[in-house]
């Protein structure tokens, strides 16, 4: 890995070759694999600098760009290869300047917060903003409807347009902030591989949003509770800062649960378990990375141990 990443970082065009490799490889995916390219990205940011982070992000956006010309349109296609580098680059230069992973990961978050509020104040509500894409998506909404009502989930297609439409500008934001948090994981495990090992482990086991972070979820967790009680309908752009938000705090619920395995504060099951739990109780995780803010249980639980 080490000669490899070596080979990367060695010259601006080997950037360029393995960003775009790296594009190829996640153009059939995506967005899942979005933060494939992002990494190189960061990579070089951390490695090489601006410079040569830009060359490589040049490399990535140009097969992304050759990728989706054909089938969506030459603006469109260079859209989404920004919507896809620019987050990485970002969180890559906040961590090349801070060198710490929280802080990156902190920003990274108050700018999806950010982009989420812009977002609703420019396009306005989703329902009304893509009312075309539910009609586009009638007739496969009306198989996914029949397809519910064989297991007795009653639903109309309408419902289920409108359902999937109410929390777009959330999950685009969500997107946004996973892919360039998985861009900037990769991005440091590589350098970390090429400097100094054990770097990404022990940033992430000390992940932390910090107290502003904190407050602003519990605050906009109040507010959606205080609009749901006084009102029959709720606030779009708070239910989906609240949704950003938790999903934030979530993935530190799992640095907390590596860092107690790391110290052997606790076994392999209970970390399989939290994995298992962002499936069937994310909540119970959120929760756990929300009081790991004043609870600190990384520091409450690895003192004594440290101590002997």
């Amino acid at each position: 890995m080490r000669n490899l990443v070596e080979w990367v970082t060695a010259h601006p065009l080997r950037g360029f070759i393995a960003a775009g490799l790296a594009a190829f490889v996640a153009l059939p995916m995506l967005p899942v694999t979005a933060w494939l390219p992002g990494a190189i990205v960061v990579l070089s940011l951390l490695a090489a600098g601006p410079g040569a982070a830009s060359v490589a992000m040049l490399g990535a956006g140009l097969l992304l760009f050759w990728g989706f010309t054909p089938a969506t349109g030459m603006p469109i296609a260079a859209g989404i290869a920004v919507l896809v580098l620019a987050p990485a680059y970002l969180a890559g230069a906040a961590l090349a300047a801070s060198r710490s992973l929280s802080f990156t990961y902190q920003a990274a978050t108050l700018g999806a917060c950010i982009l989420l509020v812009a977002i609703h104040a420019l396009l306005g509500d989703p329902l009304e903003v893509l009312a075309p894409v539910v009609a586009y998506l009638a007739p496969m909404l009306e198989q996914t409807a029949a397809a519910l009502a064989r297991f007795g989930i009653e639903s109309s297609p309408q419902e289920l347009g409108e359902a999937t439409v109410r929390v777009a500008w959330a999950t685009l934001a969500w997107l946004i902030l996973l892919h360039a948090a998985l861009a900037s994981f990769g991005g440091l495990w590589a350098f970390g591989a090429l400097r100094e090992p054990g770097l990404f482990g022990r940033e992430f086991r000390e992940l932390r949003l910090g107290h502003f972070v904190a407050w602003l979820a519990v605050g906009t967790f109040v507010l959606t509770a205080v609009v749901g009680l006084v009102s029959d309908g709720s606030w779009q752009v708070a239910d989906d800062l609240r949704f950003v938000l938790a999903a934030a705090f979530l993935l530190q619920a799992l640095a907390v649960v590596h860092a107690l395995r790391d110290a052997q504060v606790i076994g392999l099951l209970p970390l399989i378990l939290a994995y298992l739990a962002i499936l069937v109780l994310p909540v119970a995780l959120v929760g756990l990375g929300l009081a790991d803010t004043w609870v600190r249980f990384r520091e409450r639980f690895m003192r004594p141990r440290a101590a002997n």
